[in-house]
């Protein structure tokens, strides 16, 4: 969220197109979420509904939109999704990334609002971290769960100068792809992504050698594509360039790996299923069968490895199975396929910004040379 905030400023130039008015009301909230240290979270993406319609067709009261106006501000109805962390958050950006038309007007605002703002409701989804019996059956839920919500606005009022797009359908494309929102938004998300990447080799490694497969052929293969895809070094920085005083990275080398990481992630997760077996499965309901005798006298003869006592056994696979089987494991696999849109969103980022014309010099290159 800094990042896309960030972008955005670096692109005011854009928002002044607008309005001097809203471009003013972007950089003093900048200004103040800073200097104040505030946790932003945001919604950008409609509801799902009827998806062949279009936005300003779908039922009344569904798709967040402008219901009224007065010298104090606008008044605001309807859903936005998904807000990660938001039940967490001090404040709440507001925006539209998937494109409107002509007409929609009413939906095409933008704006930033405190979360305890009176007529914001958050619909969590069910709380992984809050099911989560203990930090050793679920060391990752039980810490890092960020709980995704759907906004419902109930007729909130928000003031003129927290209000950054007003009734303007290409200013909400515009306020991401024309600055650079999206550019940095999806920036940190590769790294962020690039990190997980990293962990989940770290998963793949340890638990072919916990249940001891780590020296067979066929899984040195595998965990060599798994390594070869943890250690891609990305080209982003190495072809950026300078705007308004900050560095930039290489757009197209950016949305490239988010199509490739898009697919990546899925597929590791299931060469560590592949890995793994019935291990994942065979494991003790709770850290709380230690405390029986009996019990833990069982899972001591039944949980055995070659590198790890049974319970430093049961401590890892519970890590792995949090990470990839568990709903907070599963969630993450969701988010990662899907965070960037549908396949068709990002291929179409990478097509838009990729070099065709380069491309096709050096077809009309070798087509001059050619003889008859």
């Amino acid at each position: 969220m800094a990042s896309s905030l960030l972008g955005q400023v670096i692109g005011i130039e854009v928002l002044r197109r607008h309005g001097e008015a809203r471009a003013k009301a972007l950089l003093e909230y900048f200004d103040y979420a800073s200097r104040n240290d505030l946790f932003v979270s945001y919604v950008i993406i409609n509801p799902q509904a009827d998806r062949s319609k279009a936005w300003g067709e779908q039922e009344d009261e569904l798709v967040a939109q402008l219901v009224d106006e007065d010298s104090g501000g606008i008044t605001v109805r309807g859903a936005k999704m998904l807000g990660t962390s938001t039940i967490m958050a001090n404040e709440l950006l507001v925006a539209n990334l998937q494109p409107l038309k002509p007409g929609e007007e009413n939906l095409a605002v933008s704006f930033a609002i405190p979360v305890a703002t009176r007529g914001l409701k958050l619909l969590s989804r069910k709380s992984y971290e809050a099911a989560a019996t203990s930090v050793f059956d679920s060391p990752i839920s039980a810490r890092f769960d960020e709980n995704d919500v759907l906004v419902y606005f109930d007729d909130v009022k928000v003031p003129w100068e927290r209000v950054f797009v007003y009734r303007d359908t290409d200013m909400c494309r515009a306020q991401f792809h024309d600055t650079l929102g999206h550019t940095f938004q999806n920036y940190q998300a590769q790294i962020r992504l690039s990190v997980k990447i990293k962990f989940l080799a770290g998963i793949a490694r340890r638990l072919a050698e916990t249940i001891g497969i780590a020296n067979m052929p066929p899984v040195h293969e595998e965990l060599g594509w798994v390594a070869a895809q943890a250690a891609m070094v990305s080209s982003m920085e190495a072809g950026g360039h300078m705007h308004n005083g900050a560095y930039v990275p290489n757009k197209h080398f950016m949305y490239a790996s988010q199509v490739l990481t898009q697919e990546l992630y899925p597929r590791i997760v299931d060469k560590i299923r592949g890995f793994a077996g019935g291990a994942l499965i065979m494991l003790p309901s709770s850290v709380r069968d230690w405390g029986d005798p009996e019990l833990a006298a069982i899972i001591a003869k039944t949980q055995r490895s070659p590198i790890a006592t049974p319970r430093d056994r049961v401590k890892f696979l519970k890590l792995a199975w949090d990470a990839i089987g568990s709903e907070f494991g599963s969630r993450h696999t969701q988010y990662e396929m899907f965070y960037a849109g549908a396949r068709y969103v990002s291929c179409g980022h990478s097509f838009r910004t990729y070099d065709w014309a380069a491309a096709d010099a050096l077809v009309d290159a070798l087509l001059e040379d050619a003889r008859l």
